[in-house]
């Protein structure tokens, strides 16, 4: 069972919205948190709190029922959305049919050209309002109105309130550099339980929020997080080119921003944004006292290593703890995480310029972890091709022993190296 209602409260200057789950065996309160002078700009359509527990509802399969209104249009993409999801975790994803009190049958109309932005200070959001924010983007432009940091997700840094403080100020000090501000968006999501994985559900709670603005802003940006090229896409995953085009009705388009871009692309994006550039929030660690990111994490030498590749005007040890930078120290972090070594690869295919030294190494990762996983893939074959390889060996030498053991009534030398010789060939 599941029941979905949203009541609104207002106190000490913010406005809580309120989703109340009745799930038959107990219930949840989930709230959202957003300074009061945020109202004016919310949709009073239930929207947003459908995607919000999307994933909850697939956990839990059947009729979803929804006590308020909902748009036709997102629901038709919606059932696209949970078809993409039941492929990829059949084991998890259910089948639902979402019932509203009200389904309004909404009409295409003109959208605005403004947008929601989710920021996170990370290079993927930097890149993404930088670009849009100096017009490089094209035709497809968009006027960033709105910033929203996102706190209270299942990510356990998120959950750390001196981490969130750390962060924000970070965040403001970023906008402030464009003369932009961040509104902050709280929830108590990870207070709830959840059968999926964190890199799988988080779409539903980023989109979600910024669907809130769907009537004011009608195009929500996420900065994406995989590149388009084959090999950098794996799914499932949260955020990806595949089930995020089903996140859309017609009141709003939903764009996976950048993701045409490898990260060394979106490195050079901001290398003329200097104050970004030695800024960016890429680090593991959940607080650090000294201000600086740790430089020995994953996300540090990703980090590293793209600011190398485009020969950035940085100094590590201003924003490293670890300001080392060492290539041959590099390995194999994954399949997932793999993938960054790839895009640089893809980058100096099409740019050039990526030092010998780095793309050499990178090749040599690359291979090995190739090799590995077609020995973890076919151990049972291989096993059996080396079982079969040493009973030959062990046939060779008896043979060997046998022809040598007939070679030894022979009384001339040169007949027995020739008699030996003729059956080695």
């Amino acid at each position: 069972m599941f029941e979905l209602k949203v009541r609104e409260e207002e106190k000490d200057g913010f406005i809580y919205k309120i989703m109340s789950l009745d799930l038959g065996n107990k219930t949840e309160e989930i709230y959202i948190k957003l300074p009061i002078s945020e109202k004016e700009y919310l949709t009073k359509s239930y929207d947003p709190y459908v995607f919000f527990n999307i994933f909850k509802m697939m956990s839990i399969g059947g009729n979803c029922i929804i006590r308020g209104n909902v748009n036709k249009s997102f629901l038709d993409n919606l059932e696209m959305f949970t078809e993409c999801w039941k492929v990829w975790l059949p084991d998890k994803c259910k089948d639902i049919k979402i019932i509203a009190d009200e389904e309004i049958d909404d009409e295409p109309k003109k959208l605005n050209n403004d947008a929601v932005l989710c920021f996170s200070g990370g290079l993927d959001s930097v890149s993404s309002l930088y670009r849009h924010y100096k017009g490089l983007v094209g035709r497809n432009n968009k006027n960033i109105k709105k910033l929203l940091s996102i706190m209270g997700s299942r990510d356990i840094a998120a959950s750390l309130e001196q981490m969130n403080t750390y962060r924000i100020h970070k965040m403001k000090d970023m906008c402030d550099d464009l003369g932009l501000s961040i509104t902050p968006v709280i929830t108590n999501l990870y207070n709830t339980e959840t059968i999926f994985n964190w890199g799988d559900e988080f779409i539903s709670l980023y989109a979600s929020l910024m669907m809130l603005y769907q009537d004011t802003y009608n195009n929500l940006l996420i900065a994406s997080d995989e590149f388009v090229l084959q090999d950098s896409i794996i799914v499932p995953h949260g955020s990806n080119p595949i089930s995020n085009k089903f996140i859309k009705s017609n009141q709003f388009n939903f764009i996976t921003d950048g993701e045409l871009l490898t990260r060394v692309d979106k490195m050079n994006s901001i290398k003329s944004w200097n104050f970004a550039l030695k800024n960016l929030l890429a680090c593991d660690i959940p607080f650090n006292e000294t201000n600086k990111c740790c430089g020995k994490c994953f996300k540090c030498l990703v980090t590293k290593l793209n600011y190398k590749v485009i020969n950035a005007d940085v100094n590590f040890n201003e924003i490293y703890d670890d300001p080392s930078f060492d290539i041959d120290k590099y390995g194999d972090f994954g399949e997932y995480f793999n993938i960054f070594y790839k895009e640089v690869l893809y980058y100096n295919e099409v740019y050039g310029g990526v030092p010998d030294d780095i793309i050499n190494k990178l090749k040599d990762i690359l291979y090995n972890a190739e090799k590995q996983k077609y020995q973890e893939d076919n151990k049972d074959n291989l096993d059996y091709i080396y079982h079969q390889n040493d009973i030959l060996k062990y046939q060779c030498e008896k043979y060997e022993e046998f022809i040598n053991k007939i070679a030894w009534w022979m009384p001339i030398k040169k007949l027995r190296n020739n008699f030996r010789n003729k059956f080695k060939k």
